[in-house]
């Protein structure tokens, strides 16, 4: 075998080893997610969000911020940690306020006062939005009609998929996300870093989802008895 031939054989076996190696990763992470305990359940937070429904959006999140620190207390982040910080992603753009965040969960408000539509995402978790106001439609992909939601109902999607997203002004929602959270942030911060070159915004993202980490690690430190 020539020095051509034993270079591309070394190549081939470190992009076997490397290939090896990131399924081993992924079959961990997978199990991981699937065998931890979860703090939040999706139908937790959809009967919470739907029970505020067609209230002023306003007052709803401030009823549902108060709820949450009920049940979960050491895991929604303070008052003076709320901020309503913008996302831009797919093409759309609104505005969100994180409650809580993990590795695996977060809980947050979300909406927009304008009229915004785009790309959904592809994402490693599966996300779920209940409408407090508004509407939103929703056209999947390998379909040809798209469905309106209104105050109440519960959006789902699914890992993996990817849909056509519209809001219109004065949509807002209660979003719970499950799964690899981090590897949300590739199509969540894309456009506020290469479009529209917002990095006050990037930011303010990366500051707040900084404060849920270090919230859950207390959280979970608190309860070793450290």
């Amino acid at each position: 075998m020539g020095a051509v031939g034993r270079r591309a054989l070394r190549q081939a076996l470190r992009a076997g080893l490397a290939l090896g190696a990131l399924v081993l990763v992924l079959q961990g992470l997978r199990g991981w997610l699937t065998s931890k305990r979860y703090e939040f359940t999706p139908a937790e937070i959809a009967q919470l969000a739907r029970h505020h429904a067609g209230l002023d959006h306003e007052l709803a999140f401030s009823k549902i911020i108060m709820e949450l620190r009920k049940k979960h207390p050491g895991h929604i982040l303070p008052d003076e940690d709320l901020q309503w910080v913008f996302v831009n992603a797919g093409g759309w753009m609104g505005s969100m306020c994180l409650l809580h965040a993990s590795l695996t969960e977060y809980v947050l408000l979300f909406g927009t006062a304008i009229d915004t539509g785009g790309h959904s995402g592809r994402y490693w978790a599966d996300i779920s939005d209940t409408v407090i106001s508004g509407t939103f439609r929703q056209w999947k992909e390998g379909t040809t009609r798209s469905e309106i939601y209104y105050p109440g109902d519960t959006i789902v999607h699914q890992a993996g998929e990817a849909t056509s997203v519209q809001w219109s002004a004065g949509t807002w929602m209660v979003e719970y996300g499950r799964g690899f959270i981090p590897s949300t942030f590739t199509f969540a911060l894309a456009d506020t870093l290469f479009s529209a070159q917002d990095f006050v915004t990037l930011f303010y993202t990366l500051r707040v989802y900084a404060k849920g980490l270090l919230l859950e690690a207390n959280a979970f430190f608190s309860t070793l008895g450290c």
